[in-house]
């Protein structure tokens, strides 16, 4: 258990730039789409936090969250695929990196509304600026749409684990969230 995770901290540290915006270096089709949630540390981080936040909601609760996010991620990167402005969206995702990092390091208690809001905008700005960056390619947002699932996924897994070092591996992750949402803001 404790080496998948050592590996998985591996895997991302060599993962591509941490910008939210055009640039990855999609080029086309599914499996670009579906990579490109996994080679960006924002991207990244953000989906497997909720995850991990969503698992630990109240029973019958956190489930909606990540549903909620790719629902509005997907909607927000069709109305990208047609028009607008990147520039809130990118200060938006940088800001979810430091909420949710933040959220990982507290065990703050949220209303149900807050929590449905929170994921909203979120969800929203990562849409947007993945639909930016795909254009038109419709089968890359599918491959993008599963991507982010699977990483909900992972981290809703890792959210469930009850082991000791669960909470402290959280904590940590949050604090890097913090710094890199920090860091994307004053760049």
């Amino acid at each position: 258990m404790k080496k998948s995770i050592v590996w998985g901290i591996a895997a991302s540290l060599v993962s591509g730039a941490a910008w939210a915006h055009p640039g990855h270096g999609l080029t086309a089709g599914f499996a670009a789409g579906f990579l490109h949630p996994l080679t960006g540390w924002d991207h990244l981080l953000v989906m497997l936090s909720l995850g991990i936040w969503a698992a630990r909601r109240p029973q019958g609760q956190g489930w909606q969250l990540p549903v909620l996010f790719v629902a509005v991620m997907t909607a927000a990167a069709l109305m990208a695929m047609s028009w607008m402005s990147v520039s809130l969206a990118e200060l938006l995702v940088a800001a979810s990196l430091m909420v949710m990092g933040g959220l990982l390091m507290t065990e703050v208690s949220l209303s149900r509304g807050v929590q449905l809001a929170g994921v909203t905008v979120i969800a929203s700005a990562h849409g947007y600026l993945h639909g930016l960056e795909l254009g038109s390619q419709w089968t890359a947002l599918l491959g993008m749409v599963l991507a982010t699932a699977a990483l909900h996924g992972l981290g809703w897994w890792l959210g469930k684990q009850r082991q000791a070092w669960s909470m402290p591996a959280s904590k940590v992750l949050g604090g890097v969230m913090l710094v890199l949402g920090a860091s994307l803001l004053w760049a």
